[in-house]
């Protein structure tokens, strides 16, 4: 574009034509400013980066870009100028992805964070998700376990719901179940929308925030290139819990007056026995190869790519391991001049083995835990009297590879078993084909109007397989009866989006008009073995679910539901100073009953540019946007089918006629719920992005109050009615706080360029409202006895309920003064935990137990440094959080011969004044397994990466007709700083209401990585 001035000329002007390019990337710039200085004359490169003006020679252009450093250049006989600008706040500049569109960051008025896949590409981790932790303020990443493939969690601004709390997740478009198909190496971008407002085009969805990806495609004239990336790493546990060895153990069940039978403390004086901890974990390898191919010409560009991952288990080994396989092609091609057509296309193929975790009633982590360390791992020689009666009385013990059966207790029964025996019986393989991606035209008929259709698919097909043989560890826990179980799951959705854009600008209004509309259909079906026994023989009962059990041969059922959605948005800009963004969007879903079928989200938000104003002094502040949000969201993450209608069930339901031949019968078992509606989220956000010194320090501000309405509890209503109602809208949670990101770069010019990066998120996460008719909603149980985990108003999420403890008695003196005032079921002696009578009745009960924990943390923050000198480059990121609680769920009062934690012995009390912070040993009582006693701080620091590379220099490069070249070595997860006495401080589970219970959770294992990148 030129413009021209009405001055006569005197003198000849010139044509001036050039590109204006990115000076880290190479990529063309449009809408950079270029102007004739001390003329009226100037232009503004186009989409391409071309620029055309007329000058006098002799006459200075300036180049200017926001984001961008300035350039002048003084016109001669040249008659074509190129440059390259340098970034002087490339965060400004960016173009992130909105939502059905895409907005330059500095025009954004929500709260939105961006992580760019270069970060991500040589972080060892195997998930999208895990190298995303520590990166942007807001998020948190919750691993669900460390074994190979487990899946993990992510909370965008706190925990907002006593159901799943996930966020949305978008990828290239498509609606998408989780990132678990992606390799980070696919990733050119991820922005998360964090505030109601950024949130808000997706409507019934957008409750938990919104996770976007774009995966990498071609680019425009570019020449074939080809990428290919590799990392080999050793995984490692650094120090495996310390538990009791046999020495201490044996002793500590003496003192604590553990009844039954024991080991005799002076039989085992001296001797360390088996190590279970160390026995179970290993070095495990883990690979990653990634080959891309890719080119573009001016009108169609590709990128057809491949990967590979292997993850062995550092317990388990092979028999804990993950293999993925990915396949990806993004095509674009302008057909004709107003018509773009392409596709983003993946498959993905998955292989899991996994041992059991998780859980304390078996899994192989609890079973290393518990078992005694006077048992051997096998035996040598004789079998002990207790193997060989079990030989006798015709049950199998497990035998190792070299044919020597396993060890069993003498001392530790129930549930647990040799853990290395359980390994060796785990049998289970989940293998899973996934699909997914989409096709998309984009039409232009005019310069102001863009519109598109895009139909997506995500696909998957997972098949299980299991077989137990027979084995025998103890008389509760064997198997005499050999199975194999299998299991075929399939979900196949799709998704069909039209939306127009109407961009227009006028004088110094900048306004663009989005509207358009979603149809989404959910498919899913099981069946795992045969059935008979129909109770209606119509097509909806045509399903083993609906069959008694005691007639059950398979389990299967197929179900599909349906949104359709309406949507649209306003963006206004005025001189780059004033910015407005308003959306609104319906949709109806076919989860909720006619009444609340269809539910209305709106947003707005606002920002002021102010340094863009005339009147903004100079200051080093040289960049300062103020901005403000409020919106409306909605999920439908906790809804399933059926759940506001009548219940009918066939469970255990039968009847004779007059022959006594028994037939299915059926009876009510819950009640309509005609009201039932959305879970929905309110959010009111403030915030700022300021520069200073010319943009090398950027620094984010964001204060946000969310509150979620209508969450989904158990419904009450009098016994007289007969029944129950089991879903109801019977809770709300507010999670608020604050949101800091700092990042600095130094002159890109220089030899030695840094760049550091820190985020620090506070959160307040409060229940507001429960269902007046009930005091508390109960979680999670601990053993068999405790309840540890409970919902109620004024409190955390599914905070941690106990007995409450106030020091340790001393002495009888103390414990008579005590029991004067208060009485115990079990008299307290010295050495016990002192517990405070809560409810002020003098006995102490469960009606004591209180608030002790809350599993959320304050305070999320994450920090990364980036240092470079002449091909050397260092990369350090450091995540953490504090104020979060763990609860050790793996001691227990029902298992009093269970092994324990070294501490526990060792910090013992031992007489008056030997300590006020430790129990005496004990063994049963819930005085001391169901208390604070067994909470302990979760906060901890983790250097998820400390990683060393080198850049091969580009004189070497060009003569092996390389465009790049960089090996490095990494340690990540290496370090860890916490207080916390377990195995890991990110204590995960696959249970949303078992948040921050250790039941002997699976490490996250540490990884020293090479890698080697290179492209030509």
């Amino acid at each position: 574009m030129t413009v021209h001035g009405s001055a006569p000329d005197t003198v000849k002007r010139v044509r001036i034509s050039g590109r204006i390019t990115d000076s880290e990337n190479a990529l063309p710039l449009p809408g950079v400013a270029v102007m004739v200085k001390g003329d009226m004359r100037g232009a503004q490169t186009d989409a391409d980066g071309r620029y055309t003006v007329d000058a006098v020679p002799g006459k200075v252009l300036a180049f200017n870009l926001l984001g961008y450093e300035s350039r002048q250049v003084t016109v001669s006989a040249q008659r074509n100028i190129d440059l390259a600008l340098d970034v002087s706040n490339r965060a400004l500049n960016e173009v992130v992805v909105v939502g059905y569109g895409s907005l330059r960051k500095s025009l954004v008025t929500g709260a939105i964070s961006s992580v760019k896949g270069t970060d991500l590409a040589s972080v060892s981790a195997g998930r999208v998700e895990q190298a995303l932790q520590g990166r942007a303020a807001g998020i948190m990443i919750l691993p669900v376990s460390g074994s190979p493939g487990s899946g993990m969690r992510v909370r965008i601004r706190g925990t907002g719901s006593n159901g799943s709390s996930e966020p949305l997740y978008i990828i290239d478009g498509m609606r998408a179940g989780n990132m678990e198909y992606l390799d980070p190496s696919e990733i050119a971008s991820v922005e998360v929308l964090k505030d109601a407002a950024s949130a808000a085009i997706y409507g019934a969805e957008g409750a938990n925030g919104v996770v976007i990806i774009t995966t990498r495609s071609g680019q425009r004239d570019a020449t074939p290139r080809v990428e290919y990336n590799m990392q080999y790493a050793s995984q490692s546990i650094h120090k495996p819990m310390k538990m009791m060895n046999a020495e201490q153990y044996a002793r500590y069940l003496a003192d604590a007056g553990t009844s039954g039978t024991i080991p005799d403390p002076a039989e085992w004086a001296g001797k360390q026995g088996t190590a279970w901890m160390d026995e179970i974990t290993q070095n495990a390898p883990m690979q990653r190869h990634s080959l891309n191919f890719s080119s573009g010409t001016e009108r169609s560009t590709y990128l057809l790519g491949a990967s590979m991952f292997h993850q062995n288990g550092v317990i388990g080994g092979e028999k804990a391991r993950f293999d993925r396989y990915t396949v990806r092609l993004n095509t674009d091609h302008q057909v004709k001049s107003w018509l773009n057509v392409g596709n983003r296309l993946s498959y993905a193929y998955f292989k899991r083995n996994g041992v059991s975790e998780d859980s304390e009633f078996g899994a192989v982590i609890n079973s290393a835990i518990m078992m005694d360390p006077t048992m051997p791992m096998v035996y040598t020689g004789a079998l002990s009297p207790r193997a060989q009666k079990a030989l006798d009385d015709g049950y199998t013990l497990v035998k190792d590879a070299n044919g020597r059966y396993y060890g069993i207790s003498d001392y530790v029964f129930g549930e647990a078993g040799n853990p290395l025996a359980q390994i060796d019986i785990t049998h289970n393989t989940t293998t899973q084909h996934k699909i997914t991606g989409n096709v998309y035209a984009e039409a232009q008929p005019l310069a102001s109007i863009k519109i598109t259709t895009r139909f997506g698919i995500d696909a998957m097909f997972l098949r299980s397989h299991a077989w137990m043989p027979s084995f025998y560890f103890n008389a509760s826990r064997l198997n005499t009866s050999p199975g194999t179980f299998d299991n075929n799951e399939n979900w196949n959705n799709w998704q069909w989006e039209n939306f127009a854009t109407y961009s227009r600008k006028i004088n110094y209004h900048d306004f663009s008009l989005l509207a358009g509309m979603s149809a989404l259909r959910r498919n899913y079906n099981r069946l795992n073995g045969s059935a008979y026994g129909m109770f209606k023989e119509q097509k909806n009962f045509g399903y083993p679910d609906f069959l008694p059990d005691g007639q059950d041969r398979i389990g299967g059922v197929q179900t599909s539901t349906s949104m359709v959605s309406y949507y649209s948005r306003l963006q206004y800009n005025y001189k780059d100073k004033y910015l407005l963004n308003a959306t609104l969007r319906r949709d109806g879903s076919s989860l909720l009953p006619p009444q609340n079928t269809w539910g209305t989200f709106p947003s707005i938000s606002a920002g002021w540019i102010a340094t863009n104003e005339a009147f903004f002094p100079q200051l080093p502040l040289n960049y300062l946007k103020l901005r403000a949000s409020w919106g409306q969201n909605g999920s439908i993450a906790n809804i399933n089918i059926g759940d506001w209608q009548a219940l009918i069930t066939t469970q255990s339901i039968s009847y004779p006629d007059a022959d006594d031949n028994f037939h299915s019968g059926a009876e009510p078992a819950g009640l309509e719920n005609r009201f039932l509606k959305w879970e929905a989220s309110e959010q009111l956000d403030f915030g700022a992005d300021m520069g200073f010194f010319d943009n090398r320090l950027s620094i984010t501000v964001d204060y946000y109050n969310k509150t979620t309405k209508g969450l989904l509890t158990p419904g009450t209503v009098p016994s007289f009615v007969g029944n129950v109602l089991a879903t109801v809208n019977g809770g709300d949670v507010r999670n608020k706080g604050w949101e800091f990101e700092l990042l600095y770069r130094s002159n890109s010019a220089r030899a030695f360029t840094f760049e550091l990066g820190m985020n620090l998120t506070t959160i307040h996460n409060e229940v507001i409202r429960l269902n007046e008719f009930v005091d508390r909603l109960p979680g999670s149980n601990v053993g068999t006895g405790w309840r540890a985990t409970w919902f109620e108003k004024g409190y955390p999420i599914w905070y941690f309920r106990g007995y409450k403890t106030a020091g340790i008695f001393q002495d009888q003196k103390e414990v008579d003064a005590y029991t004067a005032r208060i009485k115990m079921t079990v008299p307290p002696k010295p050495g016990d935990p002192v517990i405070l009578d809560m409810d002020g009745d003098g006995t102490i009960s469960n009606s004591d137990h209180t608030f002790i924990g809350s599993p959320h943390p304050n305070v999320v923050y994450g920090a990364n440094l980036r240092m470079a000198y002449k091909g050397v480059d260092l990369v350090v990121l450091v995540q953490g959080q504090a104020g979060n609680d763990v609860l050790m769920g793996f001691n227990r009062v029902d298992r009093p011969t269970a092994n324990r934690p070294e501490f526990f012995y060792k910090d013992r009390w031992t007489g008056e004044g030997s300590t006020n912070e430790w129990f005496a040993p004990n063994t049963n009582s819930e005085f001391v397994y169901n208390s604070d006693m067994m909470l302990f701080d979760g906060s901890y620091m983790r250097v998820r990466q400390l990683q060393l590379g080198y850049t091969l220099p580009e004189r070497l490069i060009k003569r092996i007709r390389f465009r790049n070249a960089r090996v490095y070595g990494s340690l990540d997860n290496f370090f860890t700083l916490t207080r916390y006495k377990g195995m890991d401080p990110e204590a995960g589970s696959n249970d949303v209401n078992s948040l921050g219970v250790d039941r002997g959770v699976y490490p996250i294992p540490r990884s020293a990585v090479v890698g080697l990148s290179f492209s030509f």
